[in-house]
């Protein structure tokens, strides 16, 4: 189920990647904690949006958006959050929610959003259209609760 607000995640230890901040797709709104992608043209938009015309989507460059941010057209706002502005999508290793639970002879594999909230191992769904690849299956912790690294 794609995200309606805000989240925090669980953060493993690990090394940090410098994050870079991207304007979000015109009509577009991503939550903090939320996967992003980005697109060719430096573009974010939440992970499960269809890729905009013209476009593609940048391979390994989706991470998880540091704050709130929407570009949909509301001119009774006033805000930061309201708009193009940058968002900075952090990369690392996080506990994020899959569709069916990973288990350990799928380490290393490749994960794909489902959507904005919901990961998964399989790229291509029966009957559905190909998955956005984000990251890989990096294990499970002691109580089971499964890690992408983005």
């Amino acid at each position: 189920m794609a995200l309606n607000s805000d989240r925090i995640l669980v953060r493993a230890d690990g090394p940090r990647l410098r994050p870079f901040g991207h304007s979000v797709a015109s009509g577009q709104t991503v939550f903090r904690g939320s996967i992003a992608i980005v697109f060719s043209d430096g573009t974010i938009a939440p992970a499960g949006t269809a890729t905009p015309s013209g476009l593609t989507v940048a391979p390994q460059a989706a991470g998880i958006a540091t704050h709130f941010q929407s570009n949909v057209a509301n001119s009774q706002v006033m805000s930061g959050q309201y708009g193009p502005a940058p968002v900075e999508l952090d990369r690392g290793t996080y506990a994020l929610p899959f569709d069916t639970a990973p288990t350990w002879d799928k380490l290393g594999s490749p994960v794909y959003a489902v959507d904005d909230e919901t990961v998964s191992l399989t790229e291509t769904p029966s009957g559905g259209s190909a998955r956005t690849l984000v990251g890989t299956f990096a294990g499970l912790d002691e109580t089971g609760t499964p890690f992408v690294t983005l």
